[in-house]
């Protein structure tokens, strides 16, 4: 079929005015999108300079992305002095240098707790600078005193000792969550006397995030949102006000431990928490680690905030059986996880500021419900249904309200209805929202999203309601909104509108205010338009450049518009939108 546009120039004029940027635009967002990377890391028995080399290569030789590292445990030559082990890291810094220049964080573990054979235990003891007189406890890694946030000149010691791996350029922190010990000093007190145990976490997790980005602003910490004992007693460790790359403990390497993650999460999300995830593959091994819990578990990663995986026993997936399938699908998840980024980014921001989290569960109780729904809704325009138990069947129920689009494969699944879904290993049932904008990163030719060509601009993909022409003017019409942030720089409102001309034509409207990268619009499931007007808005009294001029062809287009037309897929690609844009497709 030809393709007929129409590029209509608007000329400067006092009727025409810039995308106003509304103050919900101005608002950046409130941590770096590296949250939203692929973690990885080791765990602390095979833990070295050599080691995290080697793991790192092997992912970025099957191409899989990795956006962060975690050093794990005992890195240092006592728990929590801070002194770099150089028998296992000869060179930290060298390190670390290294993997900032492949665009790689680290972060390393840490607790507040000094255990009694550390060499920095003794100077603190003799001090005053641990809680109740250095009352010892004993936990995992030992027997150790907290250190008393409530004392300056304890803080102050205790300051001096991150500084020792702060200037050495680490992008943050594993705070582990030894705060529920502190139930074994009964009452514990320091400086300015008795504290609860959840004063004491507040104090912990914010100072090690605060005084973290006094030097390093990208920072972060990775830290429990909520964590259960037994799956009986769910626990709230660390401040809502940190916790924007969160993971939920340490679970056994089985579908139940995949269950327990999940709980954790649901737990997490009921309790506000913004972002969090879980260790693909559990932490734990009282058993062999399988290919399908790997595969199914980093499926289920790739679709929550944080993306991470480590802990005992084989994690990297070139080390499976059946290695090279194994990698494919690692990899694919991945890519669709690095793809969400914006989504998240926006979603954590927008959930943070309105007290609630980015993960909506279906369930509405755990304990004493076997039979709850494992489901949930990823913000407001993705629905998952995990795979929580061996196997390639799944009986998924779609929310009411909305018709679902299978992320990987397209269909269309109405509202409401509930579906028995054969789910091979090589696909998951996530499901976005029919009508809703979802801005992607995407960066490569194995993307479903576009390819390498779509690099450092933002996609907005979109799969809009079907305009029907036919009914009442409010039933035809509809519109969608959603503000792109972004760490650092202005954020994006970009929204649609559908609706009918006087003859009858459906017609969709797309606005976006000033973006500082390009923009992509996908549309998908859309017939093949009859004209699209590109009413250029006028930045700083002067027009962005286009020709204006009628063309026939796809190939005339210059590779700024295209469709697809067995994809039904409408690709436009404006070409400078530091003005804004104001699109109208005809249909």
């Amino acid at each position: 079929l030809t393709l007929l546009l129409t590029l209509a120039l608007v000329q400067p004029s006092s009727s025409v005015k810039v995308l106003k940027v509304s103050e919900s635009t101005q608002d950046q967002a409130l941590y770096p999108d590296w949250a939203h990377d692929h973690w990885v890391w080791l765990h602390h028995a095979v833990s070295n300079q050599t080691n995290v080399l080697e793991m790192v290569s092997g992912y970025l030789a099957h191409n899989i992305t990795v956006g962060a590292v975690d050093i794990d445990s005992e890195w240092s030559t006592g728990i929590n002095n801070f002194v770099v082990d150089t028998s296992k890291f000869p060179d930290l810094k060298g390190l670390i240098d290294h993997l900032h220049a492949k665009d790689i964080r680290v972060i390393m573990w840490a607790t507040s707790v000094v255990d009694t054979d550390s060499p920095n235990y003794e100077f603190g003891l003799k001090n005053n600078f641990f809680v109740s007189e250095g009352w010892t406890v004993k936990w995992w890694k030992g027997h150790g005193s907290f250190i008393d946030y409530s004392n300056p000149d304890a803080l102050e010691w205790w300051h001096s000792q991150l500084d020792n791996v702060i200037s050495l350029g680490i992008d943050g922190w594993k705070c582990d969550g030894t705060d529920p010990y502190l139930f074994e000093l009964i009452a514990p007190y320091g400086y300015e006397g008795f504290f609860s145990e959840r004063e004491y976490a507040n104090w912990y997790y914010r100072d090690f995030f605060d005084y973290t980005r006094k030097f390093n602003n990208d920072s972060l910490i990775m830290s429990r949102p909520v964590d259960s004992f037994n799956n009986l007693i769910y626990w709230d460790f660390s401040p809502r006000d940190v916790v924007f790359a969160g993971w939920v403990g340490d679970e056994d390497c089985t579908f139940s431990g995949l269950r327990d993650a999940l709980s954790n999460m649901i737990e997490s999300a009921w309790s506000n928490y913004v972002n969090f995830g879980s260790d693909i593959g559990g932490y734990r091994t009282p058993e062999k680690r399988t290919q399908e819990l790997f595969i199914r578990w980093a499926q289920l990663g790739a679709f929550v905030p944080l993306m991470e995986n480590g802990g005992g026993g084989n994690h990297e997936p070139w080390l499976f059986p059946n290695p090279e399938e194994t990698v494919t699908i690692y990899r694919k998840f991945v890519d669709q996880h690095q793809e969400l980024k914006p989504y998240f980014l926006s979603a954590g921001t927008t959930a943070y500021n309105t007290g609630v989290s980015v993960i909506k569960p279906l369930a509405t109780s755990l304990i004493g419900n076997p039979g709850h729904s494992w489901d949930y809704y990823l913000w407001k325009d993705i629905f998952v249904a995990p795979m929580v138990e061996s196997g390639t069947q799944r009986v998924v129920k779609f929310p009411s309200g909305n018709s679902w689009i299978h992320w990987f494969d397209g269909t269309e699944y109405a509202g409401g209805t509930t579906v028995n879904m054969t789910v091979p290993l090589s696909t998951f049932p996530a499901f976005k929202r029919k009508g809703a904008i979802i801005p992607l990163h995407v960066e490569n030719d194995r993307s479903l999203h576009g390819d390498s060509s779509s690099k450092g601009c933002l996609t907005l993909l979109i799969h809009p309601n079907t305009i029907n022409c036919g009914l009442s003017e409010h039933e035809r019409e509809i519109e969608e909104d959603i503000v792109v942030r972004r760490w650092n720089d202005i954020s994006t409102d970009v929204s649609y509108t559908t609706s009918c001309k006087d003859s009858g034509t459906p017609t969709m409207t797309i606005n976006a205010t000033p973006s500082p990268q390009c923009l992509i619009f996908r549309l998908r499931g859309v017939k093949e338009p009859l004209a699209i007007s590109n009413l250029l808005v006028v930045r700083d009294n002067e027009k962005d450049s286009v020709d204006d001029i009628v063309l026939e062809s796809r190939e005339s287009l210059r590779g700024r518009v295209s469709f697809d037309v067995e994809e039904e897929e409408l690709v436009v690609r404006p070409r400078d939108v530091r003005g804004g844009v104001r699109l109208r497709v005809d249909f």
